[in-house]
């Protein structure tokens, strides 16, 4: 699984996975103290799975790496907001903990059984599609602007 044909995505998908949980920490720290969520941290938590995917992949990228950017992009935007969602219940029943409720098999269920409530609105919908757009687009640019600084560094002549 690690390499086929001089691709790695083992790596890749610990940085995905990285940024995704930092993303979606992200997300649900900025909703907590704005009492707001802010979609534009939906694309950035692409933009941020799209680019660990890159910098774990050591640049080397294929299509099955774009597909790891997005998927954890996804779990980013997800996990933001199940850990807003945990922030405002917390804040509802102030003698309970966040660490206990994040855990609580109840308010799992329950999360997932009202997931489409969540993401309802156009604009959720919106910030989702581009954040799917930013995961994809970002390891293919950087991926090129890779392989043309190399390019045209061996295209020099060396210097005597």
């Amino acid at each position: 699984m690690e390499e086929k044909q001089g691709i790695r995505i083992g790596l890749p998908i610990i940085g995905g996975l990285i940024a995704a949980i930092v993303g979606g920490a992200v997300w649900a720290a900025i909703a907590a103290s704005t009492e707001y969520e802010v979609g534009l941290i939906a694309i950035l938590i692409g933009a941020l799975t799209g680019y660990a995917v890159v910098l774990f992949s050591n640049k080397r990228i294929a299509t099955v790496h774009k597909i790891i950017a997005v998927i954890f992009a996804l779990l980013g935007i997800l996990l933001g907001k199940y850990l807003t969602v945990i922030y405002f219940t917390s804040q509802l029943f102030g003698d309970i903990g966040m660490m206990e409720l994040a855990f609580d098999a109840e308010i799992i269920r329950e999360f997932f059984a009202t997931i489409t409530d969540y993401f309802s609105e156009p604009i959720d919908l919106l910030f989702i599609v581009l954040a799917i757009v930013s995961a994809w687009q970002i390891p293919g640019r950087m991926a090129k602007t890779s392989l043309a600084s190399t390019a045209s560094s061996s295209d020099q002549a060396p210097r005597a």
